[in-house]
């Protein structure tokens, strides 16, 4: 399903994709000692032995440099670093000064080191780590700032001079973004805290949870020995969740008994879901909250078990992903594989070449060419965008409600030495027939931002000759990204509006799916005109 253009160079250990490849290089090579240090009112940094801090920036610049979309200069990531260091001390100014970058501490220069060449990345790492230790004999601020708040600082300065989805996470927001995209080790329940503990709100059949005979409202009052009264909801979770196939005792409090029970159980990966259906009439309504690793497979039951409750009956598919903010990239290029025969799903294209990927159906179609209607709004976004656009190219759906969000770039993401996450932008996402999605959004063959009832929205959209909807459509296509005029013209011709309640755009789903001819139109709107 993925063809790269170019033959896969490795740059390193590689990790789960996110909404990209999540593409990791250790390069951490042994750093060179030498400080480029001078000291102008404190005593002389002492030259010493590569630090963490040093390995750390070393690698964020080298990665950067390398992988951005964006050709970045090492010197200016730093300089951009340094100056986040006022976040933490406001008395801090960092300033480059011909061939030396100089630490000012209130205005008075307090110590230099030399200005490395401009995409020495190592050397670079070297020099921020000893201004930070210069700044650290003037500041106390500094000085009791431990090396997380410091990466935040410097992370946060350095991100200023990239794009807006590029971000650092610390080792504990790290951990929490890896169960969200790779599941976890639990024990198949959800609670809620409560000041004896924590209710059980929810146990998952087939769970380990389960199988110990825990209950819905159940209260847990102990977790391996340690009380979980007035312990916080994110406190008792975290000590649930663990290592994959480690034991796990839980002491719980039931009603209808007098004495507690002990539940020992092993966790089990628990992978978020994000899929939800339901049968509504004759049509099978799916509802996708993001993309996880598991995203696809989770479809793709949802739709046999559409077939089998429904039979015959079964008269077309609602996709909603309404809100979805994205996820896994190549769960919504797999996802789009199961509703498409053949032909191109996505293309990413960025500096690198292992952002080069060209992705194209191949599994067949697990609906067996039932109508498709996908609802969107501008909260859709990503991955979503990228199965929107997906089956609205290749003719194998119809898109309905106001134009999605249009974050159409591909991020990785890099797991750092000290267990935190760089989340990088490298590659631009295009939509099968060529056009960018990154700050557009994806068009709908039927917008319904105006929406009084149905029958005013299938008039607007499918009435007449479809010329007006086809060359809006067509239009957008041909908008480039960096027109920022464009841009603003693609998502006013269907803008997101709050809902008043209603949900018209089921409504209107279901209008279509239920009749041929008004399903046959509306794909048609979203044909390529020839010659555009």
């Amino acid at each position: 399903m993925t063809d790269a253009t170019q033959s896969a160079v490795a740059i390193g250990s590689i990790t789960r994709p996110f909404i990209g490849r999540m593409h990791r290089a250790f390069k951490v090579a042994a750093i060179g000692a030498f400080l480029f240090a001078s000291a102008c009112a404190t005593a002389p940094v002492t030259p010493h032995k590569t630090s963490a801090m040093q390995e750390m920036f070393a690698l964020a610049f080298s990665d950067i440099h390398d992988i951005h979309l964006d050709t970045i200069a090492i010197d200016t990531l730093a300089l951009g670093g340094l100056q986040g260091l006022a976040l933490i001390e406001p008395a801090a100014e960092l300033k480059r000064n011909r061939d030396d970058v100089e630490f000012l501490f209130n205005g008075i220069l307090i110590g230099k080191t030399g200005a490395p060449d401009a995409n020495d990345s190592k050397a670079w790492a070297n020099a921020v780590d000893t201004l930070i230790t210069i700044g650290k004999q003037s500041s106390e601020k500094l000085k009791t700032a431990d090396d997380e708040r410091i990466y935040k600082a410097v992370f946060a300065g350095l991100l200023k001079k990239l794009d807006r989805y590029s971000r650092y996470a610390g080792a504990k927001l790290a951990r929490r973004n890896r169960e969200m995209r790779e599941g976890f080790g639990g024990v198949g329940i959800s609670i809620k805290a409560e000041p004896d503990g924590a209710r059980v709100v929810k146990v998952s059949t087939d769970s380990p949870a389960s199988k110990a005979g825990l209950q819905i409202g159940d209260l847990i009052i102990d977790i391996d020995g340690v009380k979980t009264r007035g312990r916080t909801l994110g406190e008792i979770a975290s000590q649930i969740h663990g290592p994959v196939n480690k034991k796990i005792t839980i002491k719980i409090q039931r009603i209808s008994l007098d004495a507690p029970i002990m539940a020992t159980m092993q966790r089990v990966r628990v992978i978020a879901n994000t899929v939800h259906y339901a049968a509504r009439d004759a049509v099978a309504y799916i509802r996708v909250t993001s993309f996880n690793q598991d995203t696809a497979k989770q479809l793709k039951g949802s739709v046999q078990k559409a077939r089998r409750e429904l039979g015959d009956k079964l008269i077309g598919l609602v996709l909603d992903l309404r809100d979805n903010p994205g996820g896994l990239l190549d769960q919504a290029v797999d996802t789009a594989d199961l509703f498409i025969v053949r032909g191109r799903i996505s293309t990413t294209k960025g500096r690198h070449r292992d952002s080069l990927q060209r992705f194209n159906a191949s599994n067949g179609d697990i609906s067996h060419g039932l109508p498709i209607a996908v609802l969107m709004n501008g909260a859709s976004a990503s991955a979503a965008e990228i199965l929107a656009a997906a089956l609205q190219d290749n003719g194998r759906a119809i898109l309905i409600g106001s134009s999605s969000f249009g974050k159409g770039t591909v991020q990785t993401v890099l797991r750092l030495p000290n267990d935190g996450e760089l989340v990088l932008t490298w590659a631009r996402l295009l939509a099968p027939l060529g056009y960018s999605l990154n700050g557009l959004g994806v068009l709908p063959n039927i917008c319904t931002s105006n929406a009084s009832d149905v029958d005013s929205v299938l008039k607007d959209a499918l009435g007449g000759n479809l010329e007006r909807s086809r060359t809006a459509l067509s239009l957008r296509r041909s908008a480039r990204d960096d027109n920022e005029t464009a841009s603003k013209a693609a998502k006013a011709s269907c803008p997101w509006r709050p809902s008043n309640g209603s949900d018209i755009d089921i409504e209107v789903a279901k209008r279509i799916l239920g009749s041929g001819k008004l399903y046959e139109r509306a794909v048609v709107v979203s044909a390529p005109i020839a010659g555009s």
